[in-house]
């Protein structure tokens, strides 16, 4: 990541895609988000630039990945 990375509440910092939380764009319609009943390995979370914890949400795509790999 370059320094000046900005962290975006509906992209996914690991992969540049959308991470499709409802919560981001405050899509009430759908309730909670998927990743709210997610769980999301630790060391996974060590993966997120220091800017994006707390503010972008890991997609669906890399938590299945990591998951499958680990």
């Amino acid at each position: 990541m370059p320094e000046t990375y900005q962290p975006n509440p509906i992209i996914c910092p690991l992969c540049g895609e959308s991470n499709y939380c409802a919560q981001a764009v405050g899509d009430d319609a759908q309730g909670d988000c998927w990743c709210m009943k997610a769980t999301v390995p630790a060391e996974l979370l060590a993966q997120l630039p220091v800017a994006a914890k707390d503010v972008s949400c890991i997609c669906q795509t890399c938590l299945t990945a990591y998951t499958k790999t680990h």
